[in-house]
């Protein structure tokens, strides 16, 4: 990874949680038509991904109820 995209990471993990997700749809919107290959995923590459988004979905959750 090039040292701008290294910086790009460390200023979007500066983000608001709010900025990070439009940052996020923005950054599919524009390389939707890229060719990707990510390879093959390990088990635990998959559990990781699974915890943050449960992680997420439980922080939006709980969010919501406090309104």
């Amino acid at each position: 990874m090039s040292q701008q995209s290294a910086r790009l990471l460390d200023a979007f993990d500066a983000l608001p949680s709010d900025d990070k997700q439009a940052f996020v749809v923005e950054i599919l919107r524009r390389t939707r038509e890229l060719p990707f290959d990510s390879g093959p995923i390990a088990d635990e590459e998959i559990g990781e991904a699974s915890k943050t988004v449960f992680a997420l979905l439980d922080h939006e959750e709980d969010a919501a109820r406090t309104l």
